[in-house]
């Protein structure tokens, strides 16, 4: 019988985001894991990690920088979101990474946001979860993880890449034609309207 690895946990803050928030998008994956690396994901997950958080970070065109004297009087200023390259990556995500133990979903996504584009926000709601079951060929155990999309507002700040990260990061008013797959949910509702 397989090894359950984070399934009480992984429920429990399923249990709190529900009872907080209501959680629109919901997936839930069963992802196939290399073996090589499953056996550093459950270790890991042995020493606290239970997922991940991301924002969808909103900059409204009241919260933008004045235009400066060169810009045309006519230009205009629309929302926007916040998104990034990855380093390696062709596809367009939203800012976000690892819970660190003892935080909650929320501060984990506002913290990554911070270290990854200088950019502070405010979490407004809880967009979507994917909750995954990561299995591997020559391993028993099932790893629960769960990963968690917030909607958010701009609350100040510049982008700043992390370099060791990023290659980019930009306000988009229009959907990149590649995005990652944990964006493409809020996306397609957001560059909708």
């Amino acid at each position: 019988m397989a090894e359950h690895v984070n399934r009480e946990t992984v429920q429990s803050r399923l249990d709190r985001l529900d009872d907080r928030y209501d959680v629109g998008y919901r997936e839930d994956k069963r992802v196939s894991v290399d073996p090589d690396s499953f056996g550093e994901e459950i270790a890991t997950a042995r020493d606290g990690y239970v997922g991940s958080s991301y924002v969808w970070v909103v900059r409204r065109p009241d919260a933008a920088s004045p235009l400066s004297e060169s810009m045309p009087d006519d230009v205009h200023v629309q929302e926007r979101v916040l998104m990034i390259l990855g380093r390696g990556g062709t596809a367009w995500a939203i800012p976000g990474g690892g819970r660190e133990d003892g935080e909650t979903f929320e501060e984990s996504a506002r913290r990554e946001v911070r270290e990854e584009t200088d950019i502070e926000c405010t979490i407004e709601d809880c967009f979507g979860t994917r909750y995954e079951r990561r299995t591997s060929p020559d391993h028993d155990e099932i790893l629960h993880t769960l990963r968690v999309v917030f909607t958010g507002e701009y609350a100040g700040g510049s982008i700043a890449i992390q370099p060791g990260e990023l290659n980019g990061a930009a306000w988009r008013a229009r959907s990149p034609a590649r995005l990652h797959p944990l964006a493409e949910p809020v996306a397609a509702e957001w560059f909708e309207e």
